[in-house]
């Protein structure tokens, strides 16, 4: 007796310590209607397409590219010609671009300067005007979706780390960057001397080293990725809202292949938006004077035709 009950002291109390040790997480909230978070795979074979489960983490295969190139990067969507584009390593950054429906990746061209001199890219985001920038650490340049070339915008003071997640808030057009060490980065790209000021700090935790990947839905959410201190699993996909960026994040899960259950080694997610917004109905013309709508008059106008048959109808009868 004593030693079941020595057995369930013992689960009570590991089970207390457990509690303690070990955050708590809130679910992760749904994606809005149209979002679509998207990850490419980095495991030295040919570059694959996922989609994420923002609920859980799990990835599903939407097809491998036909390409050996090594690894891939942040990539980002284009709102204007809706296209996902990517950076791939191999021995320097190529721009390319992913078909959504079937994976499949198609190379654009390595990314250079007017001088045709490589160009550093850690990540890449684009604009609600369909302007594109990549980040060499702390420098900025613009980029030619249809080229490759890049063109330098500056230095940016405030950077200090690597910085690998970059991303555009649909809702409002800001540039956002995203640290290594868990800063999070307002980047305001002004060609005269961008500038990046803080907006918070992800929480990370001392086995969590690093966090990476960074996508804003249109609601306003950031999806964060971080490595989970795991020797199996490379990143783990978090949210948090944009405006209290850190606070109380949600754990959705980690990022494996739906098939295998296996680590595809990417760290980060961006945002898609494959099915294009309802647009809204168009409003009746109104007259410019009266305010009276269109449809109104128009409905009047049947009406004193109906009358006016009548009328004729009538006379001719009496004739």
């Amino acid at each position: 007796m004593k030693t079941i009950r020595s057995a369930i002291a013992v689960a009570i109390a590991t089970a207390a310590f457990v509690a303690v040790a070990s955050p708590v997480y809130a679910a992760p909230p749904a994606l809005p209607a149209g979002d679509q978070l998207t990850s490419v795979s980095c495991d030295g074979g040919p570059a694959t397409l996922f989609t994420v489960d923002s609920a859980t983490g799990s990835s599903t295969a939407v097809g491998a590219s036909g390409s050996e190139l090594n690894c891939a990067y942040q990539g980002a969507w284009d709102p204007i010609t809706g296209t996902l584009y990517g950076l791939i390593w191999d021995n320097n950054p190529i721009l390319v671009k992913y078909d959504l429906a079937t994976g499949a990746l198609t190379e654009i061209g390595s990314i250079v300067d007017s001088l045709d001199v490589s160009v550093g890219a850690y990540a890449l985001a684009i604009g609600l005007d369909g302007t594109a920038y990549i980040n060499d650490y702390d420098t900025l340049y613009t980029l030619d979706l249809t080229t490759g070339v890049a063109t330098l915008v500056g230095t940016v003071a405030g950077v200090t780390d690597s910085a690998y997640g970059f991303s555009v808030d649909p809702s409002t057009g800001k540039l956002y960057m995203l640290q290594q060490s868990g800063d999070l980065l307002e980047i305001n790209p002004d060609p005269a001397g961008p500038t990046a000021t803080l907006v918070g700090t992800w929480p990370l935790t001392e086995e969590q080293f690093d966090s990476y990947g960074l996508a804003i839905d249109s609601a306003g959410t950031a999806w964060v990725t971080v490595y989970p201190g795991s020797d199996d699993i490379y990143t783990a996909l978090y949210s948090t809202p944009l405006a209290t960026f850190g606070v109380d994040p949600q754990l959705s899960g980690n990022m494996v292949d739906a098939a295998t259950a296996d680590d595809f080694n990417s760290w980060w997610v961006t945002l898609a938006r494959p099915v294009a917004p309802v647009p809204a109905p168009a409003p009746q013309p109104q007259l410019a004077a009266t305010g009276i709508d269109a449809g109104s008059i128009a409905g009047v106008g049947v009406l004193l035709g109906v009358l006016g048959f009548v009328l004729v109808a009538r006379r001719r009868r009496t004739v």
